[in-house]
């Protein structure tokens, strides 16, 4: 069995673009524009980047979340190969897909639920820890692949951090980087060599 594991903020999800969450509540929330993005980067400093959500909306007088995002377009998030990429995985019964992401764990499930990518995977695990290594341990243990893959915008472990097989994919959705195990989006993932070695 491999075990696919993605990061979810601008590696799935286009966090900073126009459906992200960083610009709804800069255009979306209030009149001005300079004073909601003062108030969004108060909060997205916060503790290890992370950004405390109840404290947030409630500056920003917004009761209804769910509703709020999905009226200002957040379904719209997910960058336009990643469903379809989902669907491919899906094919093969020797995969399991799972999202693991870093942020305030309410908001996080908010943001896979309302963009719908939490369907087609198998587990979404949400942690307030940048650092990933163990998280990657855990499910390792839970799930007993043959191998990982492990897709991540943020790159800060190697694959010597693992006792088993990991593979590590940094995602580069602005195209700035290249060489090994550099993507610009899932399609560039070399699943048939995957599929095949492991």
């Amino acid at each position: 069995m491999i075990l696919f594991i993605f990061d979810f903020d601008n590696t799935l999800g286009d966090t900073y673009g126009p459906y992200g969450e960083g610009n709804i509540f800069r255009t979306k929330t209030l009149p001005d524009v300079e004073k909601a993005t003062e108030i969004y980067e108060k909060y997205r400093r916060w503790t290890d980047d992370i950004v405390v959500y109840p404290k947030l909306l409630e500056e920003y007088g917004i009761t209804d979340a769910r509703k709020f995002f999905i009226d200002a377009g957040m379904d719209k998030q997910i960058f336009p190969d990643v469903v379809s990429f989902f669907q491919k995985l899906r094919q093969y019964q020797n995969i399991k897909i799972v999202i693991l992401t870093a942020g305030d764990e309410v908001f996080q499930q908010l943001k896979l639920e309302i963009t719908g990518i939490g369907k087609l995977v198998d587990e979404v695990y949400v942690t307030r820890e940048r650092n990933k290594i163990k998280h990657i341990k855990h499910l390792i243990d839970k799930y007993k692949p043959d191998a990982t893959i492990f897709v991540d915008d943020r790159i800060n472990l190697s694959e010597s951090h693992f006792d088993t097989p990991v593979t590590i994919y940094e995602m580069d959705r602005a195209n700035k980087k290249s060489g090994d195990n550099i993507i610009h989006n899932l399609d560039e993932l070399p699943l048939e060599k995957i599929l095949w070695t492991k």
